[in-house]
């Protein structure tokens, strides 16, 4: 188990690291506030107003989305961003030819060069709302 030496009240010191051998088999009461619980050798051992309090490692990050079934696609804009391209494809060529594009693909890749170009073209022609590229480009949903 790992723990992480604070000064108190709440300074990290360091990385998360194994107790020291001198502190194992302290309950963690004593541990949080060595000072409090052990002064005598909170003192003699350097780790006077210290604290060693169990650490947790956080989650780990998510693998970042590229490739997405096109429903999972569609729903990274809004429902109105949705409409708004539909109704620019019925008058717009450049659109409709985007449009075709991503009909005729089985998956969409995020990292695509037609992806990567084209969304925030649709976020320039006020398609898409402003800063909503860089989210979608990043698979998030609005």
């Amino acid at each position: 188990m790992l723990y992480q030496r604070k000064t108190l009240p709440d300074t990290l010191m360091g990385d998360p690291a194994p107790l020291p051998t001198e502190l194992v088999g302290l309950s963690d009461a004593c541990l949080a506030d060595l000072s409090a619980a052990v002064p005598d050798a909170a003192v003699e051992l350097g780790y006077v107003n210290q604290g060693f309090f169990p650490f947790t490692p956080p989650p780990p990050e998510p693998e970042p989305v590229d490739e997405l079934h096109k429903v999972d696609f569609l729903r990274l804009f809004t429902q109105a961003e949705r409409i708004a391209i539909r109704s620019a494809a019925k008058v717009n060529p450049i659109v409709e030819d985007y449009q075709a594009m991503l009909d005729a693909a089985t998956v969409i890749r995020l990292s695509d060069a037609d992806i990567q170009e084209g969304i925030p073209d649709l976020e320039d022609a006020g398609l898409i709302g402003p800063g909503r590229a860089v989210q979608i480009l990043a698979g998030e949903n609005p």
